[in-house]
């Protein structure tokens, strides 16, 4: 392969690496750090200069903060950082709890100290036991047993950096979070937006309906009483030990 060749083959990888949509929806800060990772390794083989590298991350940064705002928006869903209790929805028992991924039975764990795994990505994840391979669909944070009984995801923390935060259930801190989470957003700073993103995703508020947090609008807003955001529907997990 000539060296325009190559290039050319690397570059079309890159291009289907930034316009795979899914990916950079569901993970997009891996699907940002895929993509520079790309770039860094052209630019060490000397398939680009620096300058074309320069221009390749400032496309995937742009793709970054685009989803990130459109995210922002969007329904509640299974987040593979989280930590969740899973509870009956007619009856609000406890039954079990997802870590990294991992279930485990509040009956206790099974030979190999786990029971089921959260497998698949949006939007086909599924929890798979590992007694009977049974397969649970989950939607959202909705789980569906194979008889149909519901189950809902009671999120209870978030693993940031190999460390677990609890779900943020104070609304002063909330507020700071969101303010702090809104200078990063808009400064496009990768890191505070990375850190603050899976906090504001997984607290026990979102943003008004009604006035949307506008600081124009929340003032006299009735649905949030003025402070531009409301609890999310749901009650309050039943933790076990």
């Amino acid at each position: 392969m000539t060296p325009t060749e190559l290039k050319q083959a690397w570059l079309a990888k890159w291009q289907g690496m930034l316009d795979d949509n899914v990916y950079r929806m569901g993970h997009p800060e891996a699907h940002r750090a895929s993509c520079r990772w790309e770039t860094r390794d052209m630019l060490e083989a000397g398939v680009i200069d620096e300058l074309e590298k320069f221009e390749m991350d400032e496309q995937v940064d742009a793709a970054y903060w685009h989803a990130v705002e459109e995210l922002a928006t969007a329904a509640e869903g299974y987040m593979f950082g989280g930590q969740y209790d899973v509870v009956h929805r007619a009856t609000s028992k406890c039954i079990g709890r997802i870590t990294a991924n991992t279930y485990y039975s509040a009956s206790g764990p099974g030979a190999d100290g786990f029971d089921g795994k959260v497998v698949g990505d949006k939007p086909d994840l599924r929890l798979i036991f590992r007694c009977n391979k049974e397969t649970w669909a989950i939607n959202g944070l909705l789980l569906t047993a194979s008889s149909g009984d519901l189950y809902d995801l009671m999120q209870t923390g978030q693993v940031i950096d190999g460390k677990v935060y609890p779900i943020i259930c104070d609304a002063d801190t909330y507020r700071a979070l969101v303010d702090s989470a809104q200078v990063a957003l808009e400064e496009h700073n990768f890191e505070g937006y990375r850190k603050a993103r899976p906090l504001l995703r997984s607290a026990r508020f979102a943003r008004c309906t009604d006035c949307l947090d506008h600081f124009g609008w929340r003032e006299d807003c009735l649905n949030c009483a003025g402070q531009g955001f409301i609890p999310k529907a749901g009650s309050q997990p039943t933790s076990f030990a």
